[in-house]
C-alpha cells in the first residue's frame, strides 16, 4: 500500500511539473508575442532541449587505459548554471578528477579530466542546462581495455556521432 501511495505522489508531482512547465512556456510565448509590431508576421520561437551529437569516447566504445579525458558535445552552447561530466567505474566508485567544464572556444563541449583508468566498464554521466533553461541528463557507456589487447578494428575511432539522442529530462 505505501508503494502504490508513494507512486502516485511521483505521478502527481511529475503532472504538476509538467504542467507548471507548459504553463510557464505559455507565458513566455505570449510576452514574445504580444511585444512584435502589429502588423508584421511574428516569427515563430521554438525552444529546444541541448541534444547529445558526440562522445568521447564513443557510447558503448572503447578506450585504452591512458584516455586522459572524457568528452560530450551537444548541438548548441549550453550554460556553465549546471554542466557536469562525472565518470563511474563499474564498482560505483567516482574516477574522474572533478573538472568538467565547458570549452570557453566551443560552448557546446564539456570535458573532465581522468587519471589513467584500469581496465574494465565505466558509464559517463552528464548534465547540463539548455538555452531554453530545461536541464537535460542521462549516460553513456564505455569500456577501458589494456593498450595491448585494442586491435585495430576496436581502437577509440575519436568522438561518436550520436545523431539525435536526446539527454532526456524533458
Amino acid at each position: 500500500m505505501c508503494r502504490a501511495r508513494r507512486r502516485a505522489s511521483i505521478r502527481a508531482a511529475a503532472i504538476l511539473l509538467t504542467l507548471s512547465q507548459s504553463a510557464a512556456h505559455a507565458s513566455f510565448e505570449s510576452r514574445s508575442a504580444s511585444a512584435a509590431p502589429p502588423n508584421r508576421a511574428r516569427p515563430l520561437r521554438v525552444l529546444a532541449h541541448a541534444i547529445v551529437v558526440r562522445t568521447s569516447p564513443a557510447q558503448d566504445g572503447t578506450a585504452s587505459e591512458n584516455i586522459g579525458k572524457i568528452e560530450v558535445w551537444y548541438d548548441a552552447g549550453i550554460r556553465d548554471d549546471f554542466a557536469a561530466l562525472a565518470v563511474i567505474s563499474a564498482a560505483g566508485e567516482r574516477v574522474d578528477k572533478r573538472d568538467a567544464a565547458i570549452d570557453s572556444a566551443d560552448p557546446s563541449h564539456v570535458s573532465v579530466s581522468v587519471n589513467v583508468l584500469t581496465p574494465g566498464k565505466y558509464k559517463a554521466r552528464y548534465r547540463a542546462m539548455s538555452a531554453d533553461g530545461h536541464l537535460v541528463s542521462g549516460a553513456w557507456d564505455f569500456e577501458v581495455r589494456p593498450k595491448e589487447r585494442l586491435s585495430r578494428d576496436t581502437r577509440e575511432r575519436g568522438p561518436s556521432s550520436w545523431g539525435r539522442i536526446v539527454g532526456g529530462g524533458d
